[in-house]
């Protein structure tokens, strides 16, 4: 069920009619011309949709070309966002005057980003309205494929498709390949943008962790975690301080709760780390690449630290039953890729392996 839905609409142009002097049937009155978009113009539609669980609603965001066409599966694309940063204000940040959703609009697609359930503007559960110890961890990964499962229905339901892309970003791209895996017929592409896997020096979890529903990342120690493993003399390049300030912004204003914490931060959820704890901490995959038939990319930036190169070949290499796969490492990159100078390579890369044929 949809509960609300609002539209924007960019750089449209309007032509209106003037109005005649007199009237009668020798000076009739003009009808306005049809309104007709600018070439290029977009339009940004916001929908909150019911989850699949009582009293929780989802947002999605969703750009496309103003001239819409009928829809198209490989040009449908639903991004879905990691553990800490909603799609919202990740996926949709302007930089120089456009965000990735806006990027691939402006190319023909038709494009989607969901915020999980506490994330964003989707519902937050209670108790990250309580304190984080009263609770145990909220919005593991099933919860949240139940959330992507119903965006993705959604979507295919509205354009009247049988299939769309996803592409997950980290914690996303577990989700989204997780997905794929089960419900391969309806994924028409796979992106792995990021993933997650298993590492050799993962620290070992304690036998008596105790996760409280959420944690607090300040917005501090995001910035600070950016480019720590970045050689120093490339760091104020990679990242343009506009740019960071940008998106420090943006998160801001995403969690009215945490920016009021001291020091301001992100309140998220803390079911992906009892998840971490359980499955790639004790060295047991979260999912099966292996049972991904769509055709897959894995995509990465060579100075990630969080999910490093390796972990993208260890995904690639077992995406043996992918009809199609090919692994993709951007240099001068770091996990955040998407909002640094070489951004577009990123985009580019995609854009070219959706648009060919398998």
């Amino acid at each position: 069920m949809v509960m609300a839905w609002t539209i924007r609409v960019a750089a449209l142009t309007v032509l209106a009619a003037l109005s005649a002097c007199g009237g009668g049937a020798a000076n009739p009155q003009p009808q306005a011309a049809q309104a007709r978009p600018n070439p290029g113009a977009i339009v940004t539609e916001e929908f909150t949709v019911a989850a699949k669980d009582d009293g929780i609603n989802l947002y999605l965001l969703n750009k496309h070309p103003a001239e819409y066409y009928s829809g198209k599966s490989d040009h449908t694309v639903l991004f879905i966002h990691g553990a800490t940063f909603p799609g919202s204000a990740t996926f949709d940040l302007p930089l120089e005057g456009a965000s990735w959703m806006e990027w691939m609009a402006k190319r023909g697609y038709d494009v989607y980003s969901l915020d999980i359930r506490g994330y964003g503007k989707s519902t937050r559960p209670p108790a990250m309205g309580q304190p984080a110890e009263a609770n145990p961890p909220v919005v593991d990964g099933a919860t949240a494929l139940r959330d992507v499962s119903k965006a993705v229905d959604f979507i295919l339901s509205r354009r009247s498709l049988d299939k769309l892309v996803l592409v997950g970003w980290s914690w996303g791209a577990t989700l989204a390949g997780a997905y794929t895996a089960e419900s391969g017929a309806r994924v028409d592409k796979l992106v792995l943008y990021a993933p997650q896997w298993m590492r050799d020096d993962a620290p070992k979890p304690e036998s008596d962790t105790k996760l409280g529903a959420w944690r607090a990342v300040p917005l501090s120690a995001i910035r600070e975690r950016w480019t720590k493993d970045v050689p120093a003399k490339e760091k104020t390049e990679l990242v343009p301080a506009a740019w960071s300030d940008t998106w420090m912004a943006a998160l801001k204003a995403s969690d009215p709760d945490g920016a009021a914490l001291t020091p301001p931060a992100l309140k998220v959820p803390n079911g992906v780390v009892a998840d971490w704890l359980n499955t790639w901490g004790a060295g047991k995959p979260y999912w099966r690449p292996d049972r991904v038939s769509a055709p897959t990319l894995v995509i990465q930036g060579e100075w990630d630290s969080e999910t490093p190169p390796e972990m993208g070949l260890s995904v690639f290499a077992n995406l043996n039953h992918s009809t199609a796969r090919r692994y993709v490492l951007i240099g001068e990159g770091t996990h955040t890729l998407l909002l640094e100078k070489n951004r577009q390579q990123l985009f580019r890369a995609v854009q070219s392996f959706l648009e060919e044929r398998y």
